[in-house]
């Protein structure tokens, strides 16, 4: 019986962030995709907010305090070029950043459709703790 009710709970757990059932914009698709597991737009997560990002310099967003020196000193201002830069190839823009093993985007529609996406700051999605 325990058993049963842990498989239950886990599966309302797992379904309570499920996508709704209208269609999603495709950015919002790809920021789920690649981005939500780490970054938030209003809160600060295992990557920083995403909020305002556009025009901020990488490196500075308050609160957060998990930068690598390497981005903190990389005199980025966020941009559509420099993020789409960034999400192609982490590691390549800024060597030594945290994202390199995990951030690289192959794909330019889907790079543009999330900087399009975050343009919107669309905080319905925010899994802030």
């Amino acid at each position: 019986m325990k058993h049963t009710f842990l498989f239950a709970l886990a599966l309302v757990l797992l379904n309570a962030n499920a996508a709704p059932s209208r269609k999603l914009p495709r950015g919002e698709v790809q920021f789920r995709a690649y981005c939500i597991g780490c970054h938030s737009i209003g809160c600060n997560r295992g990557g920083p907010r995403l909020q305002d990002v556009f025009n901020r310099k990488a490196g500075t967003v308050p609160g957060f305090r998990f930068y690598t020196e390497s981005l903190r000193n990389s005199g980025i201002v966020w941009s559509d070029e420099s993020l789409d830069a960034f999400l192609r190839d982490p590691g390549k823009l800024v060597p030594g950043t945290g994202m390199a093993a995990i951030g690289r985007i192959d794909s330019a529609r889907d790079r543009q459709d999330i900087i399009a996406f975050l343009r919107r700051q669309d905080k319905s999605i925010d899994l802030c703790f």
